[in-house]
């Protein structure tokens, strides 16, 4: 996946600029998948010193600033990714026995598409496809 500029990003979402924020933001840009708190903090390894409040914190406010996707799941746990011109808006698939979500393609979800829902009367606010099920690795093990 191609990145966008971590200064450019917090600077046209007017967040200032600091070590924890550009740790997460890195962590997300770098990913080519969605990623839970746990994964973040893995990412971003024990030298920044960011605790699990603060990244949760810095998630709030990137997903104010739309820098961000929310992508929750059936079991409570919420994953994160860009949200940029080089993560078109796409549906995710969530296994229930691993826990693991992965991408899907885009499944017709076009910029048109969306505009017209943001063109029009209605207030949509978020977009959210999932699909949940027993992935095919998680298949094989059982059989």
């Amino acid at each position: 996946m191609e990145h966008c500029d971590i200064n450019t990003t917090l600077q046209d979402a007017g967040l200032s600029k600091t070590s924890q924020r550009v740790a997460v933001l890195s962590a997300l840009m770098h990913t080519g998948i969605p990623l839970c708190v746990k994964d973040i903090l893995d990412q971003i390894g024990p030298d920044c010193h960011v605790n699990k409040v603060t990244v949760y914190r810095i998630l709030d406010s990137f997903k104010t600033a739309g820098i961000i996707r929310e992508i929750p799941t059936d079991h409570g746990e919420k994953f994160y990714e860009m949200a940029c011109s080089h993560n078109p808006l796409h549906p995710h698939f969530y296994c229930r026995v691993c826990r693991n979500l992965s991408c899907l393609p885009t499944a017709g979800i076009t910029e048109e598409w969306l505009k017209r829902f943001r063109s029009g009367r209605e207030s949509v606010e978020s977009i959210v496809v999932n699909l949940s099920g027993v992935c095919a690795g998680c298949q094989t093990s059982k059989k």
